[in-house]
């Protein structure tokens, strides 16, 4: 027999060995403290002198006692509040919540075309993700980058509490008015209850690798510490480019970001809520490109993962590929991420809507990564206990060989909770899809199409529905036929 050709599979439940989890976050410990972290933060930079830390310019070195004391006082348990209280989520350790993306740019069209995201754009995107019940928590999928910089993040805060009562993302620390507006409370209660743990918003904090930390981010890591924003610790060190061409080597400078801005949060806010970044990617040498949908981000995601839970942290990761348009590509990578995530157990799952590893979005890609994360959900979940088993025995006795189920007063009673039925995947025979004949793209767009028209703004205040909708004008304005249906 040839055997050449065969795989011998290795494959273990868990990505790293405890020996491996132990070399990484030894390797963290002597990276923080004989390397440090370049802040460009003056005030972070300040608190760590007063600390007696070592400050060599703008870089700081972390001491393991410093470290231990900051994880000790992170929070992985908090109630991330909404406007509607029935969409509030309740994180832990043991939850997975999932949302749209952040940021792109471009938005592709059912026509295939990519051009500048607008306002128009964001508005639509944020009604499908309060249409969806997949999409636990809506955000900024696209950026306005045409929109004057005075009025758009101002537009984007406004314009999720008004189109959506689910729990929204802080871009900016300007924007805490705004929600504090959105949700009918002060600043002070902001603090007070971020004091009982709960957050009004979260926000994500990205690290430069490698091994430093912006002005802007560590301002924007302060304004939301300060007022109890859950933070998503977000370093994403490629592989072969921002981080050492070996995936022990890139977790390690992903720990040592992360694990950096987590010290630096806890300093302003003791008990702030973070997720442990988890996806930091590949790099194609070929294009010298991040790569975010192949199989090396994907064990270095469980590996990342796996360390939070080392860590007793939250984790983050995120929904995303490299295809450029919504086709196999996407869909595989997209899926293969999904379940990757929910295998791995972690706890926020945001990227829904995007393509072209950030640069773009599209609203059927939106769509059809919500029926994703239904298979990944039912995917995850146990095969149910025996309660029933001795009936289900009792079952396959009765009918005998060459009986059947289909009629069974059994299969009736549970076909709805045992089987999944996706909304959009067909599963007919080749002559009634032939009476269609529409490819899975072209269903998507329809049902997008479809929920926007059937679109209704949640029950909002009239007063605040005024307020906002100042906010919201620019993004309105740009196509407001389009905006307003």
């Amino acid at each position: 027999m040839n055997t050449h050709n065969l795989y011998v599979n290795t494959a273990h439940l868990s990505p790293l060995t405890e020996q491996q989890v132990n070399q990484i976050h030894h390797a963290t410990l002597q990276i923080l403290e004989e390397t440090g972290i370049w802040v460009g933060n003056e005030t972070l930079l300040e608190m760590a002198r007063c600390r007696g830390l070592c400050v060599d310019g703008q870089k700081i070195c972390f001491t393991e006692a410093v470290l231990e004391e900051a994880l000790s006082t992170a929070a992985n348990a908090f109630t991330l509040k909404a406007r509607n209280p029935e969409n509030d989520l309740k994180f832990a350790l043991d939850v997975t919540a999932v949302g749209m993306g952040r940021s792109a740019p471009f938005i592709m069209t059912p026509e295939g075309n990519r051009r500048n995201a607008t306002g128009a754009d964001f508005l639509e995107l944020m009604k499908l993700g309060q249409s969806l019940n997949a999409i636990q928590m809506p955000g900024p999928l696209v950026f306005p980058e045409k929109m004057a910089q005075e009025d758009v993040y101002a537009f984007m805060m406004a314009a999720q509490v008004r189109y959506s009562d689910k729990p929204c993302h802080l871009s900016k620390g300007e924007d805490l008015k705004i929600l504090c507006m959105a949700m009918g409370i002060t600043v002070d209660t902001l603090k007070k209850d971020a004091d009982k743990g709960i957050s009004y918003a979260q926000t994500t904090v990205n690290s430069l690798s490698p091994l430093a930390l912006t002005s802007g981010q560590g301002q924007l890591l302060i304004d939301a510490a300060e007022h109890g924003i859950a933070i998503c610790l977000s370093p994403t060190p490629a592989t072969g480019s921002t981080g050492p061409c070996s995936l022990m080597g890139n977790l390690i400078l992903n720990n040592c970001e992360t694990l950096g801005m987590l010290i630096l949060s806890q300093w302003v806010r003791p008990g702030l809520p973070v997720f442990y970044g988890a996806f930091p990617s590949a790099s194609d040498m070929r294009t010298m490109s991040a790569t975010y949908g192949g199989p090396e981000s994907r064990k270095m995601e469980l590996a990342s993962a796996l360390m939070a839970k080392h860590y007793n942290l939250l984790s983050r990761s995120n929904v995303n590929n490299d295809a450029q348009v919504c086709d196999f590509q996407a869909g595989a990578e997209s899926m293969f991420n999904l379940v990757t995530a929910f295998q791995g157990q972690v706890n926020f799952i945001p990227g829904c809507g995007h393509l072209a590893s950030f640069a773009a979005a599209s609203q059927a890609k939106l769509i059809l990564d919500a029926e994703l994360t239904e298979y990944a959900r039912y995917f995850a979940k146990p095969i149910p206990g025996s309660d029933s088993l001795d009936e289900t025995i009792k079952l396959i006795q009765e009918t005998g060989p060459r009986g059947k189920y289909v009629t069974s007063f059994h299969t009736f009673s549970h076909f709805r909770e045992v089987l999944h039925h996706p909304d959009l995947f067909p599963r007919v025979s080749h002559d009634k899809w032939c009476k269609g004949r529409k490819s899975l793209q072209a269903d998507a767009q329809h049902k997008a199409d479809h929920l926007l028209e059937a679109y209704q703004q949640p029950p909002i205040d009239k007063d605040l529905d005024r307020r906002l909708a100042k906010f919201c004008e620019p993004g309105l304005g740009e196509n407001s036929c389009e905006a307003d249906r």
